[in-house]
């Protein structure tokens, strides 16, 4: 039986077991557990009765927690340690986060078992969609009709992209459920992608619709103004038409061209070659006419 997880502190109305940082390394735990586990309830706290509603949701997310396990096999956490809140951009507490297959989402509602279970449950698969050179047209459709409907994607490189603005991108994909695609392209992995579309900035959004592209210029990306966005201000930037994915032809005249302008020495070094090789092909053929053997006159 596998009982509440308790990281660091474990108090509960003042009693319980108290165990200092020097005995407990919580980053090191949590990081072992997220190895370890698939799907994590994290309930973000702080020490033990300092914060009401905190106690609360320690009380509830630890009286669910069997339940999680045997019905949906969930396992569940606390943490207290300041870095692993910043990691996820926890500012206030109580807050809760359900991690699975690496993506994290977090939750918006009450503290309140029926509520809680629910949305867990609703959501123990992932809201968005990683994509790369392979699966982007097939899965999006953007340049044929998008029979698949409407897409909002990130593009990033996995550095620039922070974890909360992907966690914004996975609480919007649970809030367009059924409505609009979310997705996330990692450049570095899906290079023709990113050329594709001339991805310069990082990390960049674009909502795709129609068979034409909307690129997001709201200064500030959360869920609130991506929800928006995907839900009608898309309408308010500029309207560009979907580029047609590169055929094999096209990716060949690119990566010659690609080849000869990272370094433009290489193109005259390459035709200083051609030439010397077209001329010293030319002086041997010369040099066999003329040295031809001539038939010797008959006696």
């Amino acid at each position: 039986m596998r009982l509440f997880t308790t990281l660091l502190y474990f108090c509960i109305f003042g009693t319980g077991i108290i165990l200092s940082e020097e005995t407990v390394d919580e980053v090191k735990e949590f990081n072992k557990i997220l190895a370890e586990e698939d799907g994590i309830v994290v309930l973000f706290t702080q020490p033990c009765c300092a914060c009401t509603d905190c106690v609360e949701a320690e009380v509830l997310t630890g009286g669910m927690s069997q339940q999680l396990e045997d019905h949906l096999g969930l396992t569940v956490v606390r943490i207290k340690d300041p870095k692993l809140k910043a990691r996820y951009g926890i500012k206030k507490v109580p807050a809760l986060a359900y991690i699975r297959n690496n993506k994290t989402a977090l939750y918006d509602g009450e503290f309140e078992y029926d509520t809680l279970y629910l949305w867990l449950q609703e959501n123990r698969q992932p809201s968005t969609v990683d994509l790369d050179d392979t699966s982007f047209e097939h899965l999006t459709q953007a340049a044929t009709g998008a029979t698949t409907g409407d897409w909002l994607v990130i593009f990033h490189n996995g550095v620039c992209c922070k974890k909360r603005e992907l966690i914004h991108l996975e609480n919007v994909g649970i809030k367009l459920r059924n409505k609009v695609n979310v997705a996330s392209v990692n450049t570095d992995k899906a290079p023709e992608t990113a050329d594709r579309f001339k991805i310069t900035t990082c990390p960049e959004i674009i909502f795709f619709r129609h068979q034409k592209m909307y690129h997001f210029t709201l200064p500030e990306v959360n869920v609130k103004t991506l929800r928006n966005f995907a839900e009608g201000f898309y309408k308010n930037s500029k309207v560009e038409r979907v580029p047609q994915p590169l055929s094999a032809f096209d990716k060949y005249v690119e990566r010659t061209r690609d080849f000869f302008s990272a370094d433009s020495y290489r193109l005259i070094i390459s035709l200083y070659v051609i030439f010397i090789s077209i001329a010293i092909l030319t002086i041997i053929v010369v040099l066999k006419m003329f040295a031809a053997p001539t038939k010797p006159k008959s006696q």
